[in-house]
């Protein structure tokens, strides 16, 4: 490489690495995300992912210890995701209490279905740490906005019960019970359907709404 090509590479690097720390980080958890649920997490090496990014390993090592690290943050994203989304579905004016939950079904479909290679990992027996963020955080900080929607069905007419946020909890625990190992399943298989049918059950139970209406409502609006 003659010396004005070396120095142009030098100056390229130098305004690389000047970039927003901020932004170059995002940049990389972007880029790795993509190519776990391309490739699936196991499949995917760290040149990979610095390759995309047209960066150094030692770029990438300086913003995150590993691969794993780089999935624990994008765990972390998705607790998120779902937790912001379901407090602004209970926030919607525009929806009946019902819609809301139907809305919320609707979410965590989709979801799963986007996310399922890196979910699947997520929950699988081996990344215990992974799995037990979802199972600290996501019971918690969702019974507010899901007894917010319960309570608003109450006023409504919709649902009838007289404990609305133990309601929510229920409706935590069996979602997670039920739906437990279901990233590795078929989203068209008769066992996927199953489990949300038994879910729409329990919850018609749970809430005192006439048998169907929940599955109904949804099956309206799919």
């Amino acid at each position: 490489m003659n010396p004005f090509t070396t120095t142009l590479k030098g100056r390229y690097d130098s305004i690389r690495i000047s970039k927003d720390p901020e932004l170059r980080r995002r940049e990389l958890l972007d880029i790795a995300e993509q190519l776990f649920l391309e490739k699936g997490y196991q499949k995917t090496r760290v040149k990979d992912i610095v390759k995309k990014a047209d960066v150094s390993q030692g770029t990438f090592y300086y913003y995150f210890p590993s691969k794993e690290g780089i999935l624990d943050e994008i765990t972390d994203k998705y607790i998120n995701i779902i937790i912001e989304s379901m407090e602004e579905i209970s926030k919607k004016d525009n929806l009946n209490a019902l819609e809301k939950l139907v809305k919320i079904f609707q979410f965590s479909l989709s979801f799963r279905k986007d996310t399922r290679s890196i979910m699947q990992y997520i929950h699988d027996e081996k990344n215990l740490h992974l799995h037990r963020k979802f199972e600290e955080r996501i019971p918690v900080e969702t019974v507010e906005p899901l007894a917010h929607i319960f309570k608003q069905g109450v006023r409504e007419g919709i649902f009838n019960t007289p404990y609305p946020e133990e309601a929510a909890r229920a409706f935590n625990g069996i979602t997670a019970m039920v739906l437990q190992g279901i990233d590795s399943a078929n989203h068209n298989s008769d066992e996927f359907k199953r489990k949300f049918m038994a879910i729409f059950d329990f919850i018609e139970r749970i809430l005192g709404t006439p048998p169907g209406s929940i599955l109904n409502a949804f099956l309206k609006n799919d």
